[in-house]
């Protein structure tokens, strides 16, 4: 296994650095899933057919991901060689809710599909430089034994972020434009206020400094041989996130099919439920993020996340109930909490020293590629087995949801071969360099 505890954060960091960070991923993943939810499939319905929503809404969702995939590792390199007075990852930091901020605004005054698409893959572009600086910083400061504690509030608060807008979202269904540019102006207020108080120390490097494209193509490129564990993780993350998206990506229209909802009525449902199942993905991120930072131990939370998630797109599979919707929300919303309480933790056990951003940031397209993948195929896949065996119509949402079951549960072949990092491995326990340091770590953890 290629990582060690970082040299530049030995001991444990004040808990509310690690919140100052939580609250940068709550404004910008905010700022970006929420038009995945609501605004792109409202925006889609403005500017095609309705029988050609599904197609375009892919094409959409699909590209705006491509471009975050490129974008992650590129600016989490990037920001592993930059040097500057505001530190290595500050500027990216800022520079991304900006520009993410501009594109919003595009997206909100575009007049067609073409640019829409051109908004919506500059504002992925803009926010995943946020993210890919943000998860960087992250490995930098926060040592081990804070680590599945600092996850679980990491994917807490990534829910949390989607809050306020889903909130806008239902009682503003008609103003398009508001819902759209809320979280946009809240991410720049935030990030531009956490920067000017936290620390982010410069590191010398002997290749910091103006960057080839070849050099920056070199962001995408591991051997993922020498990084087996790094590898699984990613193949892990990819596949449980695959099952998400299409709960998310496909939730209005799947009402308007399954219940029978007019437009208007099935956004709406569709920012409640968001909200409901964030409620229970911060219980599970705080709840499960505690008892994995205690235990050491992630295997557990792993597949208990991965069955639940698997009932919960079995449920929608075979429903026209909207009780039976509520649950499966609640259940899909309760499993990703419980593996965003461990994940990044998880992958940060099987770093290479030195290029975290790099790693963090092709980690990150494991999350980003679904979101590409999912509404790509998913207009191929509503088309197997002939009609819906619960609304009729040529569109088969059960097949959708079908597939995203069997990946989600094939996510589970990757756990034999992460036995080494699955258990916090004494080895991995930072040094204490002092009594008085041992004898505050020992008041923390009372």
């Amino acid at each position: 296994m290629a990582n060690t505890v970082d040299a530049l954060s030995p001991t444990r960091v004040p808990m509310s650095r690690i919140y100052l960070f939580a609250l940068i991923e709550l404004a910008t993943l905010g700022a970006l899933i929420t038009p995945l939810v609501v605004s792109l499939s409202l925006k889609v319905l403005q500017l095609v057919p309705e029988a050609e929503k599904e197609g375009a809404l892919g094409i959409v969702a699909a590209l705006g991901a491509l471009s975050a995939l490129l974008a992650n590792p590129i600016f989490g390199h990037l920001s592993d060689r930059t040097q500057s007075r505001f530190g290595r990852r500050r500027p990216w930091l800022v520079a991304g809710v900006l520009g993410g901020l501009a594109a919003s605004v595009l997206l909100a005054i575009a007049p067609n599909l073409p640019v829409m698409i051109v908004a919506w893959v500059l504002a992925q572009a803009a926010y995943n430089a946020t993210l890919a600086a943000l998860s960087a910083l992250l490995a930098d400061q926060v040592p081990e034994q804070q680590r599945a504690k600092a996850s679980g509030i990491f994917g807490a608060f990534g829910f949390l972020g989607m809050v306020p807008a889903m909130i806008v979202a239902a009682l503003f269904a008609s103003n398009l434009t508001l819902v759209m540019l809320v979280m946009p102006v809240f991410a720049v207020v935030v990030v531009t206020v956490i920067c000017l108080v936290i620390p982010d120390p410069q590191v010398d490097r002997q290749d910091a400094g103006r960057r080839s494209f070849a050099q920056v193509f070199s962001a995408f490129v591991f051997n993922p041989a020498k990084v087996p564990a790094f590898t699984l993780v990613w193949v892990q993350r990819a596949t449980m996130q695959f099952g998400y998206t299409v709960v998310s990506t496909f939730a209005l229209f799947y009402l308007m099919i399954r219940l029978g909802m007019d437009q208007t009525g099935a956004a709406s449902l569709t920012s409640i439920a968001t909200l409901a199942g964030a409620a229970l993905n911060v219980v599970a991120a705080f709840t499960c993020g505690y008892l994995a930072s205690r235990r050491g131990n992630y295997a557990p939370f792993v597949i208990g996340s991965a069955a639940l998630m698997v009932v919960s797109l079995l449920m929608k599979a075979f429903t026209d109930d909207l009780s039976v919707f509520w649950i499966s929300t609640a259940l899909a919303g309760f499993a990703l909490g419980a593996y965003y309480a461990v994940d990044l933790a998880l992958v940060m056990r099987t770093l290479p020293a030195g290029e975290e951003g790099k790693y963090l940031g092709i980690f990150n397209v494991a999350k980003t590629l679904p979101q590409s993948l999912a509404p790509a195929l998913a207009p191929f896949i509503v088309l197997i087995g002939g009609a819906d065996p619960i609304a009729g119509g040529e569109k088969n949402y059960a097949a959708l949801y079908i597939v995203a079951a069997v990946a989600v549960l094939a996510s589970l072949l990757t756990l034999p071969g992460l036995r080494g990092v699955l258990r916090r491995a004494d080895s991995e326990r930072p040094r204490v360099a002092s009594a008085p340091a041992r004898i505050t770590e020992k008041a923390e953890v009372a």
